[in-house]
């Protein structure tokens, strides 16, 4: 049986952040998540034609104590500005777009997020069951039985409808759950699209209104970028959930087509892959940045607590941790 004092069910930027200010403490810690590797929402996928980054496309940074992270991870090479051409499209008129300077990871979206994961040790590729409650402490198994962990706190850091299903499944009353249900989330399909040969640029980012797409990216013009000429697009709102439940091999036309209607393409992509994110926007958020349970030793974290943004995964995560270090001591 592993031991822990605090573990984090969710390696994405939110469970990263608890997590690092906890072992800077010296707390013992643990992180898990079921996905393959590091990202989360700053997800990157490989492929012979280089990489996609399908998740989100960039970050801002306004809190001060995420401005220091930030600088930290540019001095280690893991995050640089993009200094692209962002335009918004409105109802076909075009227009730029300009603001708070834009960050990405370096050389892919999830650089600083693998970081901050390999110093933590964090664990992927676990889908952790219903976690049980024994005396003072809690119980993780695999969703196959096969390993177990305990620790005296849990935290939840995925996505609010996630937590909400882990939560109940506890089967411990809890102040938390009223909170992660009143979250709501809504899908996006994207499509990954790679040319043989070049076509127009017409802009390095596109935020659409009044259009299927919501986001187009040229991948080529996000620093530390190479392969081939590659877009990542982003359906809006509305017609990622008319088109929810379709096959991901169903939506790679439909989006190719938008896609190629935007940038006046003058061939099809040679590579095209559609991925559904079916809670990648917050809607509606939870009242508070975070939520800690001390008589259950629960506690929630994520963008869902404030924003829809990477910088809000990270405030949310980073106050929660300082937070559990006052009911350790």
């Amino acid at each position: 049986m592993i031991r822990s004092r605090v573990a984090i069910i969710g390696a994405g930027v939110a469970g990263l952040a608890c997590g690092r200010v906890l072992s800077d403490a010296g707390v013992d810690v643990a992180l898990y998540d079921k996905g393959r590797g590091p990202g989360g929402r700053c997800s990157t996928r490989r492929t012979p034609f280089g990489s996609f980054d399908h998740g989100a496309q960039f970050f801002t940074v306004r809190d001060e104590g995420f401005e220091r992270a930030v600088s930290a991870w540019r001095d280690a090479g893991h995050v640089s500005r993009w200094d692209g051409r962002f335009v918004r499209i409105k109802n076909g008129n075009e227009s730029p777009y300009d603001g708070d300077h834009r960050f990405v990871g370096t050389p892919r979206m999830n650089a600083f997020v693998k970081a901050e994961a390999e110093a933590l040790g964090a664990h992927f590729g676990l889908r952790i069951a219903t976690p049980r409650g024994r005396e003072d402490r809690w119980q993780l198994y695999s969703e196959h039985g096969q390993s177990a962990w305990e620790a005296e706190w849990l935290v939840f850091a995925t996505p609010a409808e996630q937590t909400a299903a882990l939560l109940a499944g506890t089967g411990r009353p809890t102040s938390l759950l009223g909170g992660a249900r009143r979250a709501r989330s809504s899908p996006t399909w994207t499509l990954m699209a790679a040319f043989e040969g070049e076509e127009p640029v017409p802009f390095d980012a596109a935020s659409l209104s009044g259009h299927d797409i919501a986001f187009a990216s040229f991948e080529p013009s996000k620093p530390g970028r190479g392969g081939a000429h590659r877009w990542v697009v982003h359906a809006s709102t509305d017609w990622s959930r008319a088109h929810l439940e379709e096959a991901p091999e169903d939506i790679v036309p439909k989006l190719t087509d938008m896609l190629c209607d935007l940038i006046e393409a003058r061939s099809r992509p040679v590579h095209a892959v559609a991925h559904r994110w079916r809670y990648a926007q917050v809607d509606e958020t939870a009242p508070e940045s975070f939520a800690l349970d001390a008589d259950a030793r629960l506690a929630t974290c994520g963008d869902w607590h404030v924003a829809p943004r990477v910088e809000s995964a990270w405030v949310s995560g980073h106050r929660l941790g300082a937070a559990l270090i006052d009911e350790l001591r």
